[in-house]
Parts: structure tokens; C-alpha cells; sequence
């Protein structure tokens, strides 16, 4: 298997919101750190065989990565997605998310769709970054 590389340019193509939003460096560490939550390397247990079609590790990362771009142009250190606004004496509240479960990324679609696309490389409840792994964790 290979390792998936980032492509700005191919990013933005099928995420095209962010142009303009985010410079590519910026967008690129978005896929770094995205590279630290979803194994990236050719013993990855999410295949990623470009020459055969395969690209579910490449989707899964792009995601995830829109996910985390969605996050950074909260602004204003907002932990969460807003949870409530009010009109007068102007009232906002935000909600933040347990990263230990899906509400974390359920708080964007990117990252709802990444979520649901990961469920069948959950082993136990957890998602396990190697291909092998001991049992008892």
C-alpha cells in the first residue's frame, strides 16, 4: 500500500468553501494533524491502493481534514458549535464537545461523514491505528 499525499489544489476541488478561507499551508496542516488521528503509513489498516482503485484512506483523510478546517474557522477560540443565541442584551452559548466521543465530530458534516465512514475499522469500540494489535489493548 501507499501513503496518501496532499493535494491543495485536489483538496479544494472537492471541498471548494474553503478557497480563499484557508491558505494552502494552513489547509495542509489540517491534513498533518489529521495524519495523526488516522494512520497514514503503508501499514495503515485503511487501504489506500491508488493503482487499484482503492482510495478509502484518501476520502477518509480529506474528511477528516475538512473537518478540522471547518474547526479552525470557528475563530475566536470557540470550543464548540453554537448552541444557543440569544437578540437581546445579546446572549451566545456554545457546546462543547466530548472528543472522547462522536460529538466531536458529529459538530461538523465533514466530520459526521468521517465518523460513519470509520465504523467498520472500529475494533471494540476503539479504532486501532495498526494492523496488529494485542487483544487486551
Amino acid at each position: 500500500m501507499a501513503i496518501v499525499v496532499f493535494n491543495s489544489d485536489e483538496f479544494l476541488s472537492v471541498y471548494p468553501r474553503f478557497s480563499g478561507a484557508l491558505t494552502p499551508a494552513q489547509l495542509e496542516n489540517a491534513f498533518d494533524t489529521a495524519c495523526l488521528m488516522l494512520d497514514n503509513t503503508v501499514d495503515s489498516i485503511v487501504p489506500y491502493e491508488p493503482d487499484k482503485g482503492i482510495k478509502d484512506r484518501k476520502t477518509l483523510l480529506y474528511m477528516l481534514t475538512c473537518h478540522l478546517a471547518t474547526v479552525a474557522l470557528w475563530g475566536g477560540g470557540q470550543a464548540g458549535p453554537v448552541s444557543g443565541a440569544s437578540e437581546g442584551s445579546v446572549s451566545v452559548s456554545f457546546a462543547v464537545p466530548d472528543v472522547a466521543t462522536a460529538s466531536w465530530f458529529k459538530s461538523t458534516p465533514c466530520g459526521a461523514s468521517y465518523w460513519q465512514s470509520t465504523r467498520k475499522y472500529v475494533v471494540g469500540g476503539r479504532y486501532i491505528a495498526q494492523k496488529y494489535h494485542h487483544p487486551w489493548g
